[in-house]
């Protein structure tokens, strides 16, 4: 599938921005609810990209990408990254990169300012906080959210990050264990210009669904960014092959 074509913002053209202003200040807002952290890591970008024992453990860089954050992406790739890097950024649809499709080679983030949500969190709460922050839940919350914000922030736990709002952590474990984050980005998500109301329908053919939360940089490329016939013709096959799909 590596001739996929794909719909990118030309040169020397002005795209208009995807997101509504209204609802990038209310994803704004949400991330400034994430305590800032600084890194101390010898060498920057390593928790970018997977090992090996990762990659053999089916993790995933960048995941998982909820759908106001692509097109909040796709805005910021739109307004500062030149043609071509814009077309590669598009044309990638693998949807489980050993390493970030933003890293550079000297592991610097190219989309900063607009990173997710899963890359904002990494390292913010230490393993002591949660583990209490799990217990605490246990029957306050569905035991699934605990079992799976245990299984993430466990795996996410930084010895190199070091908190710069020690006194929002708590809060920000809260947030991470009832999915307010998650939820929030779910709204926004619908709220945002996506797909029509045939590639809708090519979707539920293909899928069951009507729509998509949350996926992969190279999925979402796929889902939103591709030629209506293809997508009529070959989403169903990707769609079954994919790994990261909702």
């Amino acid at each position: 599938m590596s001739d996929l074509p794909l719909q990118i913002a030309g040169d020397g053209e002005a795209p208009e921005r995807i997101l509504s202003d209204s609802v990038r200040e209310r994803l704004n807002a949400m991330y400034d609810k994430v305590p800032k952290v600084s890194c101390e890591c010898d060498r920057l970008g390593q928790c970018c990209e997977l090992t090996p024992e990762e990659m053999a453990a089916d993790f995933a860089a960048m995941y998982p990408l909820f759908t106001v954050e692509y097109l909040n992406i796709v805005d910021y790739v739109n307004e500062h990254f030149d043609a071509d890097r814009r077309e590669a950024l598009a044309s990638s649809f693998e949807e489980r990169p050993q390493r970030c499709h933003f890293l550079t080679d000297q592991g610097q983030c190219t989309i900063h300012p607009a990173r997710p949500l899963v890359c904002r969190t990494y390292g913010v709460v230490d393993r002591e906080m949660v583990e209490a922050t799990a217990k605490e839940a246990r029957g306050e919350v569905p035991s699934a959210w605990v079992r799976d914000f245990l299984f993430t922030e466990r795996q996410t736990v930084c010895a190199h990050a070091r908190p710069l709002e020690p006194e929002a952590k708590q809060e920000h474990a809260t947030r991470m264990v009832t999915f307010e984050y998650e939820r929030e980005l779910v709204v926004l998500g619908r709220e945002s210009e996506g797909l029509d109301e045939e590639r809708i329908q090519a979707l539920e053919k293909a899928t069951g669904r009507r729509e998509i939360t949350r996926w992969s940089w190279g999925g979402f490329n796929a889902l939103m960014r591709s030629p209506g016939d293809w997508f009529k013709d070959h989403f169903r096959r990707y769609w079954k092959a994919s790994f990261l799909g909702d």
